[in-house]
């Protein structure tokens, strides 16, 4: 007795297989938009906390590799507090095992190599700016500059930098307050050097 084929006969399971290839593909997906969201922000960050570009490239692969390993512990809007706090502990353990990072060029954001780029003049002028920035930095410690950095220039919140650091919100706080005190020290000397 020759049975006509069903959608029993195409698949073990359908209902369980479909379910698995439509969860690896959300899965993969979550991946590469996580990646594709966030890739040059980390890279910013890891270069503003003392990498070198080739450095930081490298630490954001590694970042990347454990965030994608670890995708189902990121939570839904959680995903640059969890980058980040990945990127600190990769970027302190490259800083510790190289400590080359003390003469470094600050590179332009990707986003000014489109078709609206700066005048020569504004590519100065941002090139000298990022510098005193990046100066600025350096003249802050490790801890210091980890929380001025993701308050100040990556607009995370008090409570989501604590969460990062794995740190008390005060001592959040006070490296913020000292960091402030120092970064501003550092602008002004720089400021008077200024012809």
């Amino acid at each position: 007795m020759a049975s006509s084929p069903t959608a029993l006969d195409e698949a073990p399971c359908p209902s369980l297989t479909g379910r698995a290839v439509e969860d690896a593909s959300d899965l993969e997906q979550r991946k590469v938009a996580l990646i594709r969201a966030h890739l040059t922000s980390v890279w910013g960050f890891l270069r503003r906390l003392g990498l070198s570009p080739e450095d930081a490239e490298d630490a954001g692969q590694e970042v990347f590799l454990t965030a994608v390993a670890k995708i189902d512990a990121i939570l839904e809007g959680q995903e640059k507090r969890f980058l980040f706090g990945i990127a600190v502990r990769v970027a302190s353990r490259r800083r510790r095992s190289t400590r080359s990072f003390t003469s470094r060029a600050v590179d332009l954001d990707v986003d000014t190599c489109e078709s609206g780029a700066p005048t020569s003049e504004e590519y100065v002028e941002r090139r000298e700016a990022l510098a005193m920035l990046d100066e600025a930095l350096s003249t802050l410690n490790d801890e210091m500059r980890t929380v001025f950095i993701l308050y100040e220039l990556e607009e995370l919140t008090m409570p989501e930098i604590a969460a990062v650091l794995d740190a008390p919100i005060g001592t959040v706080a006070s490296r913020l307050r000292r960091g402030r005190e120092q970064f501003q020290k550092a602008t002004r000397r720089m400021q008077t050097r200024q012809p």
